[in-house]
């Protein structure tokens, strides 16, 4: 952004989580966030980190999108682990305890009655251990997410350079539970998701994975034409930033800018944003138009 405005001043921090970087702005502290679309739902219903006395009720107006997840389960190829099925009675990591993405997970598996016999070999810690837990054999399998197809995590690539990886096949009551659980998207890949150094694929037909996606989001205050001008920068010099970050989607693509457009009905799309899609021919009707 300083390369390319002389008016924009954009600066990162990290908050400690979606839910904090929610209070913070509710408190006046931040004029902008991103947050992933399931812990914006349970802040829309009060639920979750959000349940009363601890709800919200101020947000944002909705940007553009730059993150989508898609999570998969991975096992040691030594471990005997093939399919979900095996999961049960195994030694499992599901990401750590208190994170969105393994609230998410335990509330899909939940809703359907698979996470109750998950959790007997669920075991906790945070993800800088994760590499060392598998090279120990303190676990056989992990929830695992590639950022926008491309890029794993940075625990990630340290157990893919640790232990030796492959996919775990995805049943169809497991892929029927991502599927049709309602905080989360689902998406079917023709291969194996991206970012490892080892094959990891195992000639599935295709790969189910349950997704997460991310938007920025903007106070109305912020002037139409600051964020109409960062996504146009965005569009025009995507490629500079993905030389910092290859997971950097290819925002030469109009459309993937809306993906993570969800709770339209609720929190709007900020006019400087919805005049780009206008001007860009992605505009889609059902969304409501915010107001400053």
């Amino acid at each position: 952004m300083s390369e390319q405005s002389d008016s924009i001043n954009f600066i990162t921090q990290d908050a400690g989580g979606d839910p904090q970087s929610m209070r913070l702005y509710a408190d006046d502290e931040l004029n902008a966030y991103s947050t992933g679309n399931f812990i914006l739902n349970q802040a829309l219903t009060d639920s979750g980190p959000f349940e009363e006395p601890d709800n919200i009720d101020t947000f944002p107006l909705h940007g553009f999108s730059h993150l989508s997840l898609n999570l998969y389960w991975v096992a040691l190829e030594d471990s005997g682990i093939e399919t979900t099925d095996d999961l049960f009675g195994a030694d499992i990591y599901a990401l750590p305890a208190g994170w969105g993405l393994r609230d998410l997970t335990e509330q899909m598996y939940g809703e359907v009655g698979l996470w109750e016999e998950l959790e007997e070999g669920v075991v906790n810690f945070e993800t800088s251990e994760a590499a060392s837990a598998m090279e120990e054999g303190r676990v056989d399998a992990a929830v695992v997410y590639t950022s926008n197809y491309d890029a794993l995590p940075a625990w990630a690539v340290e157990v893919d350079a640790r232990n030796d990886i492959q996919m775990v096949e995805m049943t169809d009551e497991f892929a029927e539970a991502a599927n049709e659980f309602a905080g989360a998207g689902y998406e079917e890949l023709d291969e194996a998701p991206g970012g490892w150094d080892q094959d990891v694929d195992i000639g599935a037909d295709s790969y189910p994975t349950w997704t997460e996606t991310y938007p920025y989001m903007f106070d109305p205050d912020i002037s139409d034409e600051v964020v109409y001008d960062l996504m146009e920068i965005c569009h025009e010099h995507y490629q500079s930033m993905q030389d910092a970050q290859p997971a950097i989607l290819d925002y030469s693509d109009p459309e993937n800018f809306t993906f993570a457009l969800t709770h339209t009905d609720e929190v709007g799309v900020h006019p400087g944003a919805a005049d780009w899609y206008e001007d860009n021919g992605v505009w889609n009707d059902d969304w409501t138009r915010g107001e400053i």
